[in-house]
């Protein structure tokens, strides 16, 4: 039987006034939308008396029926002793069943999170704040890309892998209705290729580019012709990090190849890592760790080839300011001509209260460059890099099954990755740095990091440069490749690397170089010869380079404060902190005041930081650590802390260090909980034989969002004591230590 909720459509109520509270609106109509909630509601009260139910939820379909279709699906998942998932399918659909269906069990909360994201019908289930990501899913056209699409664009075996994922998903959900939102069933194969088209924008920070342009409180500059063309791409705040790095068998000690797989990531929600491994008899056999949502392993390794992702970001998102014909506000000016706007309806659903949702509709305009976001200093139309692709997860499925070279670079020269980094390495001893993007062919002489002239057809850019053209860096002479979220021109510790002068500047390669990258040349140069416990130290080093942005912005802080304006307490911490010795280890006391003090040139990255901001952060640093812990020299494990549940522990590490901490200002008891950086990470080596073996790390376990799992915290001591424990490759191995082995029809967990 159908299930009847009371929804009223107040039509045509702006959109604005309820998604864009802090990004488009202000602090004036924070009040009016206010005011207006209280108006909605009293008429709902009046209303609900005789209002009949207006929309029908989605028919949840019979539980039968999700088991019905389970039962096509061969597939055997291995609990080992640590709760981790080994999946074993007779085809790749089977596999890929299992992954939905094991991932469901872990985290079913996120992955239907990120599904009501990806469909725009997350305000529907969380309120109003959520329709802010349901109105940028359909301003960027995810399901008019998907849709028309799909058919022609999606090979049949991914379609296949897409939805025996879901398949997976919806067992579940038919299995735990309680946990299930009404807006959510059926997932289909299109929400999981929609996924791809959605997100992987966001990792070259497309949604930090809109957000600046409708935060804008001035109109913004625009770009010129032929003047200051070197591009470096503008960043609030130092990017979470994450490294890779590959060692060929003529650097290592036992000629064997290495890899470190060590992306950084948000410790929970729909970026976190989440670990398993894949098999299916028809080949794809790998190991790594995979998002909520996608169906195959985002970075690990099989028998053959591994790779490692890091988080790239050139300058891939393009603003241009329109011209409104002012006798027609339908009609922009391109090439001296007035054109009529394309339009399209976004509607979201967005529930406020009990059984209240409303349905809110807004106008989109679609110009020749984009969609156009309006605001308060004008009309912008937005292009960037991987609108409309919906190949993402074929590319990533194609990556998975690579056996060597060859076969992963034609995976990368499909172009369907808008962005993200590749280190590699192989059975072969093959090492490799790719700046993989989706780098659009612009033409040359323009500022294409400012807004540009939206009348000007020449600047609207068709297409992507090819494999080519991207920077890379094969098997260089040292030996050693890595990449810390650095440019690529900085890529081995030789010399080598790729010379920027060889791309053009329209490709908007940044520049920046992080700590991270520092310490990765300073330590590898230092070694002739790479073992596995080099590899192992250089990872979690915990120090800041001399010649990192954040030591040269402290020392000329301390040379160039003016002391005068420091109470006593405070002039001898500024004294103490000329003694501190770079280090974030947990038992360093000067570590805590350091950090602290750095933060705000941390968020500059790279910028010139005030004087007065650097100061008004170590006084309140002085403060907050002498109103905890009565003095600013403090053991740096008992402020930095890794939390989950009942477990909190000391961590070592920080912002930009190799061992990467990212805690969120100080809780009620004086304590930075770790919030990002360092999580799941591996090492990979094949040796001389071509035997693969590989270690690894989690920071919570396998259940991370299940607080009545053994396997919720379980590996979080191991974590922060550098510990890492042996991947079980072997399926007999695994059923050796196994905690249990089920089919999704039968579970036993």
């Amino acid at each position: 039987m159908p299930r009847f909720l009371l929804l009223m459509n107040l039509a045509e109520i702006p959109l604005s006034l309820f998604f864009c509270v802090e990004h488009t609106c202000g602090q004036k109509n924070k009040k009016v939308i206010f005011e207006m909630r209280y108006a909605f509601v009293l008429t709902y009260i009046a209303l609900c008396f005789f209002a009949a139910a207006v929309i029908t939820l989605p028919n949840v379909p019979h539980k039968a029926k999700f088991e019905e279709k389970a039962t096509q699906y061969d597939v055997e998942i291995i609990r080992d002793s640590l709760g981790i998932p080994h999946i074993y399918g007779q085809s790749h659909a089977d596999t890929a069943f299992g992954l939905g269906y094991a991932q469901s069990e872990d985290d079913f909360s996120t992955l239907q999170t990120v599904i009501l994201a990806t469909r725009g019908t997350l305000a529907a289930e969380n309120g109003y704040k959520a329709a802010k990501t349901d109105f940028v899913v359909q301003f960027m056209g995810v399901w008019d890309a998907v849709n028309s699409r799909y058919e022609q664009d999606v090979p049949e075996h991914i379609k296949a892998l897409a939805q025996a994922y879901a398949d997976g998903v919806n067992l579940y959900a038919a299995q735990n209705p309680n946990e299930v939102s009404d807006f959510l069933l059926p997932v289909t194969a299109k929400d999981l290729i929609a996924g791809f088209t959605f997100k992987t924008p966001m990792f070259y920070g497309f949604d930090d580019q809109l957000g600046k342009l409708v935060n804008a409180d001035e109109p913004l500059a625009l770009a010129k012709q032929n003047e200051n063309a070197l591009l470096v791409t503008p960043q609030e705040s130092l990017p979470l990090g994450s490294q890779g790095i590959a060692i060929a068998p003529k650097r290592s000690a036992d000629n064997s190849t290495y890899l470190l797989v060590n992306s950084h990531q948000p410790l929970t929600g729909p970026v976190a890592w989440y670990e398993a491994r894949l098999h299916s008899a028809e080949g794809w056999d790998v190991v790594g760790s995979t998002f909520p949502g996608a169906p195959v392993i985002i970075h690990g390794h099989n028998r053959n080839i591994g790779w490692s992702n890091t988080v790239n970001k050139p300058d891939l998102v393009d603003f241009y300011k329109l011209i409104i014909n002012p006798d027609n506000s339908n009609q922009y000016k391109l090439d001296d001509q007035w054109h009529d706007f394309e339009t399209k309806q976004a509607e979201m659903i967005v529930k406020f209260w009990g059984p209240l949702r409303w349905t809110f509709n807004k106008d989109i305009k679609l110009s020749q460059h984009g969609p156009v976001m309006e605001t308060e200093h004008g009309a912008y139309a937005v292009r960037w890099a991987g609108m409309n692709e919906v190949r993402t997860l074929e590319f990533m499925h194609a990556v998975n099954m690579a056996k060597d070279k060859d076969e992963f670079e034609a995976a990368l020269a499909m172009n369907a990755m808008p962005s993200i980094n590749y280190v590699y390495a192989d059975i072969d001893g093959n090492i490799a740095h790719y700046y993989n993007a989706m780098f659009p062919k612009r033409i040359s002489g323009w500022q294409w990091d400012k807004v540009l002239p939206g009348d000007n057809s020449e600047l609207i850019w068709q297409g992507y440069w090819d494999f080519d053209m991207m920077p890379k860096t094969i098997n260089p002479q040292s030996g050693f490749v890595y990449n810390a979220n650095n440019p690529p021109n900085m890529s081995t510790d030789g010399d080598d690397d790729v010379d920027l002068a060889d791309y053009p500047a329209s490709m908007g390669i940044e520049t920046f170089i992080t700590n991270r990258a520092y310490r990765i040349e300073e330590i590898a140069k230092s070694l002739d010869a790479i073992s596995f416990q080099d590899l192992k130290n250089l990872k979690f080093d915990l120090n800041y380079s001399e010649q990192s942005n954040q030591i040269k912005q402290l020392k000329y802080w301390l040379k160039a404060v003016d002391t005068s304006v420091l109470s006593p307490q405070e002039k001898q911490a500024w004294k103490d902190l000329h003694e501190w010795d770079y280090s974030t280890d947990k038992h360093n006391e000067l570590a805590a005041l350091a950090v602290m003090t750095l933060d705000p040139v941390q968020k500059a990255r790279g910028s010139d930081v005030d004087l007065n901001e650097t100061t008004k952060a170590f006084q309140s640093a002085v403060k907050q650590l002498t109103q905890y812990y009565g003095r600013h020299k403090v053991k740096w494990g008992g402020v930095m802390r890794l939390q989950q549940g009942d477990v909190n522990l000391p961590i070592d590490g920080g912002p930009d260090i190799l061992r990467a901490v990212y805690g969120k200002g100080m809780n009620e008891q004086g304590q930075m909980i770790n919030r990002a950086g360092d999580g799941f990470m591996m090492f990979v080596r094949w040796d001389q034989k071509g035997q693969v073996s590989s270690q690894a790390a989690h920071q919570f376990g396998a259940a991370s969002t299940r607080s009545n799992s053994t396997h919720y915290n379980d590996q979080m001591n191991a974590f922060v004591e550098h510990e890492l424990r042996e991947v079980i490759l072997d399926r007999s191995k695994v059923k050796n230590t196994a905690k249990s082995i089920y089919h999704p029809l039968n579970p036993q967990n």
